[in-house]
Order: C-alpha cells, then sequence, then structure tokens
C-alpha cells in the first residue's frame, strides 16, 4: 500500500472508529462511589477520575443520565441514592461524555443492601383516613405536580455541607411502615421533627424555591431544587416566607413549623430527593462538602 493510500485508510478508519473510541489520554479514566453496599436509603457520593477535561459528563444510574460537576481538572463529583423501596441487589453505575470525537466510558456497580425500617401502627379518625372522589381527585393532581416539579434537572450546583433546617434537629421516623386503622400505607419517605409551632425553619443549602403552595396532606409547603436533581422537602408549615422561583441562600429561613395539612400535631416533615430517589435527610446532612 502506498503511502498515500495508507494516509486515506487510517483517515477513514478514525473517521469510522472515533465516536466508539475509549479515551487513552494520561491516566486512567476511574470511577469511585462512597460505599459500594449502600443501604436502602443511603445517598452514594461519586467521583470521576479523567485524564482530561470530559465533555457532557453524565452518570448513568438507574436508567436515567445525570450531570455530573466539575471539582478540580480532570475531576468530577456526582450524587446519586438508593431510594428506600429499592430492591436488594447489584445495580449498574457508570460515567459517560465525549472528548472531541473521543468517547469517555468509566463503569463500576453498587450492590443494594437490606435495611429494616420501623412499623408504625396510627389510628385516626374514619373522616381522617377515607376519602371523598373529590378530594381524591386533588390528591392524584397535587403528585401529579409535584412529580413534574422533580422532573426537572437544573445544572449542578457547588456543595458545601447541608446544613439542618432547624436548630434542635431530632429526626424520627424515615422509613416507617406506616399501618393506619389496620391499613399498611406507602412508607414515610421523610424525617417527622416535633418543634414548637412558630419554630423558624431554614434552607439546607443554595437553590431556588420549586414549590411554594399548600397540599391536602403535606399542608403549607416548601420544595428547593438544589441542582442536578437534588430537592429538599418541607411540609406541614404554620406559614412560608419564599415565593416561587426565589433564589435562596445555605441558612435562609423559608417559614416555620406548624400542623398544617394531615398533621396530628406541630411538627416538621424534612424529606430529600437526589437522583435514583428518595433517601434519608440525616445520612444527606453528615456528606462533607465539596
Amino acid at each position: 500500500m502506498t503511502g498515500r493510500l495508507l494516509r486515506l485508510f487510517l483517515a477513514v478508519l478514525a473517521g469510522l472508529t472515533g465516536p466508539l473510541a475509549s479515551w487513552a489520554a494520561s491516566g486512567d479514566p476511574a470511577i469511585s462511589v462512597s460505599c459500594r453496599t449502600p443501604r436502602k436509603g443511603d445517598p452514594v457520593v461519586v467521583l470521576v477520575t479523567a485524564g482530561g477535561a470530559v465533555d457532557n459528563l453524565v452518570l448513568r444510574w438507574k436508567g436515567s443520565d445525570w450531570p455530573m460537576r466539575e471539582i478540580a481538572p480532570g475531576r468530577y463529583e456526582g450524587l446519586i441514592g438508593v431510594d428506600l423501596e429499592d430492591p436488594e441487589g447489584p445495580v449498574p453505575l457508570s460515567a459517560a461524555g465525549f472528548h472531541g470525537n473521543v468517547r469517555f466510558l468509566a463503569e463500576t456497580g453498587l450492590v443494594v443492601s437490606p435495611r429494616e425500617f420501623p412499623v408504625q401502627e396510627l389510628t385516626l379518625p374514619e373522616g381522617m383516613a377515607e376519602f371523598d372522589n373529590a378530594t381524591l381527585q386533588r390528591i392524584e393532581a397535587e403528585a401529579m405536580e409535584l412529580s413534574r416539579r422533580f422532573s426537572r434537572v437544573t445544572p449542578p450546583r457547588r456543595r458545601p455541607p447541608f446544613l439542618p433546617p432547624v436548630e434542635k434537629y431530632l429526626p424520627a421516623n424515615f422509613g416507617s411502615r406506616r399501618v393506619i386503622n389496620g391499613d399498611p400505607r406507602m412508607p414515610h419517605a421523610a424525617v417527622d421533627i416535633r418543634l414548637p409551632q412558630g419554630t423558624p425553619v431554614h434552607a439546607i443549602a443554595d437553590g431556588q424555591v420549586a414549590y411554594a403552595g399548600e397540599q391536602f396532606f403535606g399542608g403549607k409547603s416548601v420544595v428547593i431544587d438544589h441542582g442536578g436533581g437534588v430537592f429538599s422537602v418541607y411540609y406541614h408549615l404554620k406559614e412560608y416566607s419564599v415565593p416561587e422561583g426565589r433564589e435562596i441562600a445555605r441558612g435562609d429561613r423559608i417559614g416555620s413549623v406548624g400542623a398544617t395539612g394531615r398533621a396530628t400535631g406541630p411538627h416538621l416533615h424534612f424529606g430529600v430527593r437526589v437522583p435514583g430517589g428518595r433517601v434519608d435527610p440525616t445520612l444527606l446532612l453528615a456528606l462533607p462538602g465539596r
């Protein structure tokens, strides 16, 4: 083969295989996780180290792509979670992106471990446990609207340590399987913090108010979008002081503890969602900032 034909052959071959080639830059791509055997309800920090910049790098977790944030040249971070109702067993995890036409791919996997949740039996007046058709329609509409808000994924933000939403943070009931008047219900995907009515409630991190309104179950409620698929949820507020769309800072006052909605007394229902589902807020608060 002449030199000209050889160069032409190599150029055509590069054009055919370029998008599928693995990155061979200095340093092997690597993906590491804060825990390889997380329990149900655990958040997991993912770090990706590459030999250089990666364009459009995403984490592929539970059938969806989630954006990552560059924390240093060639180093990226993502936050995912194991939903409290996920099945036990292995789950694949990968990071994928491109450097020009060269594909970057780093793969690993997690093994979801069991976790025992308490069973909470409640006895409520009949009117609090059974709903008419109009109320059921309202509940369904509110759930669909919140699901729409949660599905919006904004760019990841810098992650300082998360701040407890109240000064006296004494959480209870995460994941408890509630049995109301003998009827098993959905698990409690948040913690309850019992405090006097009017106790100030603060944002756990920088973000934008994704929802501020009143719901049948949650009463006066606020949802904050912290970027990258991370949300915090505050229900049963006496009042809220932030409108939808407002940018807020970590520690900003967003309302106060109340007993609105379906509440048996003053408390804060505090939940968090990360890419992959609903996780234990107390474990999220324990993560170091980055």
